[in-house]
């Protein structure tokens, strides 16, 4: 099996990591990287940032770890591909070709090409969809692109005609996440996510486009990748990778690790506009406090890096209102101020929190208050399909409220 490992980005190559004989990984950056972007910059991560030095250490393994999916899933794929539980340089090795962001693992040196896309009939995409959590790709294909979390998803390219198969690290422009199978979480999950992203949008949040579609009797949510464009991978990373969290330890659980302070101070201090990114992390944190997120953890907020090595908040993603659906699911995946149980929560530790952050409480209350006012404004024309909204949409419109009261 390969000890070696191509990294490329955006298609130019960036760097290699071998896999040393004690399993763990060491990184080198190429030459032209630190010429082309210069030592200290985060092209990749920003954990990692460049160095005419190798790079190993735990930063690295999670950063790689993070691009794979968790759980039953990931234990589906290293069966699939006869791996040893918990290998990730060998899943990466089969998966690699296709992950999030701009980032593409290769086992050779060659850049790698565009892949294959095969196009599949109506009968095979209600198949592949309807068949999750089990993995069965089409007639001698296997599942070649990798994409973190821990719920069932298969990601395909939608093409003129239809849908394909992205094979050999061809581009997915879609991920399609089908109704749980188990009783496991909220019902009719999907239906909230795609109506608290719906919400996002009209509230003028920058959040993924989604829609719910109907795959032979199984109702599923399409997502549209906001990490490709024109045909092109566009890069960027979730809170785990730019902390160097481990994916197990995406729910908070220090206040010592002040999170979202890190990523205001240290991708604000990688952004061309600081002040920006910390205004756009703070809305999401607010919509995610009034919506009662519990599930707003690490690997759920991402930020975009350009070809500049330049940082912005990503969109909103995976936001549904678990907590207002039921109580149990109280975790808001980060502490603010101290506190990380939606029970307890409320806007003035958002305040409290953003103060840490170097923002003065005039310009977090003007945030804060933009947010809750366009909530307000758009919750009476977003309707969820197919399930009852009103308790939802009543608390959601006093938290938004209550938030409205800390600015006044």
């Amino acid at each position: 099996m390969t000890s070696l490992l191509h990294v490329w980005l955006r298609g130019d190559h960036l760097g290699e990591v071998e896999q040393l004989r004690t399993g763990r990984l060491r990184l080198r950056y190429d030459a032209t990287a630190l010429d082309t972007y210069g030592i200290g910059s985060r092209p990749l991560s920003l954990s990692l940032p460049l160095t005419d030095k190798r790079v190993q250490g735990d930063r690295l393994e999670r950063f790689l770890d993070n691009l794979l999916p968790e759980g039953p899933v990931r234990g589906a794929l290293e069966r699939e591909h006869d791996i040893r539980p918990g290998d990730s340089f060998a899943l990466l090795s089969r998966i690699g070709r296709e992950c999030a962001g701009a980032i593409q693992l290769t086992t050779d040196a060659d850049a790698p090409g565009d892949g294959q896309l095969v196009d599949l009939s109506t009968s095979e995409v209600q198949r592949v969809v309807a068949n999750l959590p089990t993995l069965d790709p089409p007639e001698g294909q296997v599942v070649s692109a990798s994409l973190g979390g821990v719920q069932s998803k298969v990601l395909l390219s939608r093409t003129t005609s239809g849908w394909a198969w992205p094979g050999d690290g061809a581009l997915s422009t879609h991920l399609i996440k089908p109704e749980p199978v188990t009783d496991l979480g909220p019902a009719d999950l999907i239906r909230w996510e795609e109506w608290a992203l719906r919400l996002a949008r009209a509230a003028g949040l920058p959040a993924a486009h989604a829609e719910l579609e109907d795959f032979d009797g199984r109702l599923a949510l399409v997502v549209e990748r906001f990490d490709r464009a024109q045909g092109r991978r566009t890069h960027q990373e979730d809170v785990t990778q730019a902390l160097g969290v481990a994916a197990r330890d995406k729910y908070e659980s220090s206040v010592g690790d002040a999170r979202l302070r890190r990523i205001a101070l240290e991708a604000g201090a990688e952004a061309r506009n600081p002040a920006g990114l910390v205004a756009d992390l703070l809305a999401q944190v607010a919509f995610n406090l009034i919506i009662g997120n519990g599930d707003a953890h690490s690997k759920n907020y991402s930020l975009t890096i350009d070809e500049t090595a330049t940082f912005s908040m990503a969109p909103l993603y995976d936001v549904a209102p678990v907590y207002l659906l039921d109580g149990r699911y109280q975790s808001f995946g980060h502490h603010l101020d101290g506190q990380a149980r939606l029970r307890y929560l409320t806007a003035e530790h958002l305040v409290r929190e953003a103060a840490g952050w170097g923002i003065s409480r005039e310009a977090t209350t003007a945030v804060m208050s933009r947010v809750a006012e366009r909530v307000r404004g758009a919750l009476p024309e977003t309707h969820p399909q197919g399930v009852d909204v009103d308790r939802v949409a009543t608390a959601v419109e006093e938290r938004a409220t209550a938030m409205l009261a800390v600015g006044g």
